[in-house]
């Protein structure tokens, strides 16, 4: 059954934040790392320097939107405020700011989005901050976009094969749960009376195992998102919503965790474009 959360009031936000959006409960720190696995183990050396390109830097604009996910919260809300490096990593995202010795892994995006991972460095939010290593599973996955205006009244849409941050390990599993996955996936987007229906799926495998986060779901306001699945209750799941990507394209955004078949949860970010 798909829920609905609408995002629009600092309130839901803080209700999230204040309860990890519901997935704070089973975060923890990885199991030993397998090195033999197919999306790889950790090796213990920090990441040194930020990786992943932008072709244009995000134009915020007054209906920016955000999605930040970590090992015990999920939140998701307007973009006050946000600072983007020269690597193309976004640095600040409303309160949350990464600073100190940091670096930032799958950096990409363009005037309508930007997206990356928080590997290493401190994070500081109103609830506190922490210090990411750089050598192990926690992480900070996010994406930055603009809502449309509006939606279309009708119409079907094609979207691009995606691209995906890094999924991470979040929890559950066996002892040779790696670190750190890897993401395909699709997505289908049309319009009609309803406002915006996504399909699709994003699939993660990490050492030998895999699963995946359904997308399915329709989105009635251009300011809201849909969680689908357990997303926000220990399972399967995302939050998924639409931005602008400009001369009539759409993206679809989602933050997520897949459940693989050996019981380790993954979480990330990824994103589509669609257009006509």
């Amino acid at each position: 059954m798909t829920s609905k959360l609408l995002i629009p009031s600092i309130l839901s936000i803080a209700l999230l934040q204040a309860c990890g959006g519901g997935g704070g409960g089973d975060g923890g720190t990885a199991p030993a790392a397998s090195t033999s696995g197919s999306a790889g183990g950790s090796t213990g050396t920090p990441a040194s320097a930020d990786s992943g390109s932008v072709s244009a830097r995000f134009a915020a604009g007054a209906s920016s939107r955000y999605q930040l996910v970590g090992v015990g919260s999920q939140t998701f809300g307007r973009l006050d405020t946000s600072v983007q490096a020269s690597s193309g990593a976004m640095t600040k995202l409303s309160d949350a700011v990464l600073s100190g010795n940091s670096v930032t892994k799958d950096i990409s995006g363009d005037a309508s989005y930007a997206m990356g991972r928080w590997a290493a460095g401190t994070v500081t939010r109103s609830s506190g901050s922490e210090t990411l290593s750089g050598t192990d599973n926690r992480a900070y996955h996010y994406i930055a976009l603009n809502s449309p205006a509006q939606f279309p009244t009708m119409g079907t849409l094609s979207c691009d094969a995606g691209a995906f941050t890094t999924p991470t390990y979040k929890s559950g599993g066996s002892g040779t749960s790696p670190n750190t996955g890897s993401a395909s996936g699709s997505a289908t987007l049309s319009f009609g009376a309803g406002g915006a229906t996504v399909g699709g799926a994003v699939n993660v495998a990490a050492s030998g195992s895999a699963g995946s986060a359904t997308l399915g779901t329709t989105i009635s306001s251009t300011s809201s998102a849909s969680v689908t699945g357990a997303y926000l209750s220990g399972g399967s799941g995302a939050a998924v919503q639409i931005g602008d990507a400009g001369g009539g394209a759409f993206l679809v955004a989602a933050s997520y965790a897949a459940t693989l078949a050996n019981g380790a949860r993954y979480i990330g970010v990824a994103r589509f474009r669609c257009a006509a």
